[in-house]
């Protein structure tokens, strides 16, 4: 059902030809009236701590009005907390919620901004993965879509409301990228690298795909592709325009010297300048002289001499954003977070049963390959899609964080190998105008995608991932809250020390306590203290207290029966999740429902700290 071919359509009625003309748009009223029912029924459909974080972050940037101060006034290790995220990434939230805040009120409009932005934001994504459809070679993404979108679901509901970390955005920011790529036009190459000068500003997350997308406009100038110099020329001036842009955009002036390797600083503007000029000047040096290799080896050398004197300038980054954190925090924190862990390190993922929907992806992710390799199924758009779809299935099996994104490649995959499976007199065969164009190597789209499952099946049986033991903390931690409302009643000047997850639903509410960490690697030294804390191995935990200032514990309660392998594995832990203080500690009343319990310990005058008048069971259900 190719847009503007109603071949197929003659008497039908108006709302199919409608639905022909415009798939997105139904696709996307449908995914976003399904979600918002589902919020509504409180079925949370995707989420984290990084969402809490944003909340307060975007209220914060409400309050204060100041893009430039990225220190967010709730969370005191003492130190300060100075967000990595920059400003750009709440202002679709904060614009909204501005236009709502005189009619509702800013809590009210906060709230609404973080459940109707995401599901703003999927309306943009579901059209350029339509039109990534469409280049593709579908004959019908009337029917192409909708099934691509049954099996990319995992990645789109990063769009849930409420979703507002800045994955989102990211996804749509590389959908663009690639529809734009597959472009001949000078004009889509500037723009892409505006859009890519954007996505490493928001993240560096997406430099893997943004390098990707540097290599394609490379090999069209090297191999003299029609309009690959005007393409590459026009990329490389729009990347370092928005990289030197965006830095003065994000950057305050009194920061522009600053090094900062987990955010947009410096490094990262000198990186995305120098590459985007290499792209604008070489081949304007060059012009058409030389053949393909000498063309190769002059843009190797400036990208080779760029990354040196990167290296020498910034020596600190080496290490990447997490280079700077204490080995006690990578150890009993970060190593820990399933997402950061590779599959080769996950136990739990592919000898669960998680295994199948895995095999899945990785047959979907493959598929594009193998259509590539035949030369009558192989084209630019394809081709394309092959490389990203490979790229992101290794960062996927290296780095888990990004197996979200894999559904976004491994979908058009699929579809691929249900058109090449179904019988050819189907009707849905019919409109799924297969690129692949031998019937018989149907089988040749799903071996490679089952035998990499059976070698990761077979690296487990063999090599078994060691599990670390559990850190007290982390036990401490988890409990859960699915709704919480702002509570009121905390003494004055309250900081609560309590595991990370804990502390991201307190920084969360409009009127409750400071906290002193959060699960996030800005707040390494409070990570550190609130483990230290509850960690067996400290000989004086009120040491700890004292040296975050905290005035308040919260820990989670364990309600039933005293369990002697929790008094044995963490004494300390145990006696206060089970209700045992110690004499210096003294437990606030609490609902015997609350998931929570809360200890005062006192103020930094030695005056008793008191305890909040409501209990966080009238504010929470678990």
């Amino acid at each position: 059902m190719r847009n503007g071919d109603d071949r197929s359509t003659n008497g039908s009625s108006w709302l199919l030809r409608l639905y022909i003309r415009s798939p997105a748009f139904f696709c996307y009223c449908a995914m976003a009236i399904l979600m918002t029912v589902l919020w509504s029924l409180d079925v949370r459909l995707n989420g984290d701590a990084d969402d809490l974080l944003k909340l307060h972050e975007v209220r914060t940037l409400l309050e204060t009005g100041n893009i430039f101060d990225r220190t967010l006034p709730g969370i005191v290790q003492p130190e300060p907390y100075i967000s990595h995220w920059p400003w750009i990434v709440d202002l679709p939230y904060v614009a909204f919620a501005r236009l709502l805040a005189p009619l509702t009120g800013l809590e009210p409009a906060l709230m609404l901004a973080s459940l109707a932005v995401p599901l703003l934001l999927l309306a943009p994504a579901l059209y350029f993965y339509n039109r990534l459809v469409i280049a593709i070679g579908f004959a019908y993404p009337a029917v192409a879509l909708p099934l691509a979108l049954i099996f990319a679901v995992r990645t789109f509901l990063e769009y849930a409301p409420g979703r507002i970390d800045y994955h989102n955005l990211q996804i749509l920011l590389l959908l663009a990228a690639l529809v734009f790529m597959m472009s001949p036009s000078r004009f889509s190459a500037f723009v892409n690298g505006l859009l890519a000068a954007l996505a490493i500003a928001v993240s560096a997350e997406f430099a893997p795909f943004y390098g990707l997308v540097m290599a394609v406009y490379a090999f069209d100038w090297i191999f003299g592709h029609e309009g690959g110099e005007d393409r590459i020329v026009a990329f490389g001036l729009a990347l370092a325009i928005g990289a030197i842009g965006l830095f003065a955009a994000i950057v305050p002036p009194s920061a522009y010297a600053a090094v900062r390797c987990d955010t947009y600083s410096v490094p990262h503007m000198t990186a995305l300048a120098a590459a985007g000029l290499s792209f604008a000047i070489v081949p304007l040096l060059v012009g058409r002289r030389g053949g393909w290799a000498a063309r190769a080896a002059i843009l190797l050398v400036f990208a080779a001499a760029s990354l040196a004197a990167l290296v020498m300038l910034f020596p600190q980054c080496l290490g990447g954003p997490y280079g700077s954190l204490d080995a006690y925090v990578r150890d009993n924190m970060l190593n820990r977070i399933l997402q950061e862990l590779s599959l080769f390190r996950r136990p739990d993922f592919v000898l669960s049963a998680s295994f199948p929907s895995m095999a899945l992806l990785f047959v979907g992710a493959l598929a594009p390959v193998v259509v590539c390799l035949d030369p009558h199924g192989r084209s630019r758009p394809r081709i394309i899609l092959a490389l990203f779809s490979l790229l992101a299935l290794v960062l996927a099996i290296d780095y888990f964080r990004y197996f979200r994104y894999l559904p976004i490649f491994s979908a058009i995959g699929l579809v691929f190998v249900l058109a090449s499976f179904l019988p050819r007199d189907a009707r849905l065969a019919r409109y799924l105008d297969s690129p692949v164009p031998v019937g018989s190597r149907r089988y040749a789209l799903i071996v490679p995608g089952l035998v990499l499952s059976a070698a990761m099946v077979l690296y487990h049986l063999a090599v078994r991932p060691s599990e670390a033991a559990i850190p007290a903390a982390e036990f401490a931690d988890s409990c859960y809250f699915s709704h919480l409302e702002p509570q009121r009643g905390w003494p004055a000047g309250a900081v609560v020390l309590a595991p990370p997850l804990i502390g991201s639903h307190f920084v969360a509410l409009a009127q409750g306590p400071k906290v002193v960490t959060i699960p996030n690697h800005p707040s390494a030294q409070g990570i550190e203290r609130s483990y230290r804390f509850l960690d067996p191995a400290t000989a004086d935990p009120r040491a700890i207290l004292d040296a975050s200032k905290a005035t308040h514990v919260a820990i989670c309660a364990w309600r039933g029966p005293p369990s002697p392998d929790l008094a044995t594995a963490y004494p300390f832990a145990a006696a206060l999740m089970e209700g045992h203080p110690p004499a210096w500690l003294r437990e606030c009343p609490t609902d015997a429902s609350s998931p929570l319990r809360i200890y005062s310990y006192r103020n930094p005058d030695g005056s008793d700290a008191g305890c909040p008048a409501s209990t966080l069971s009238a504010q929470a259900r678990p």
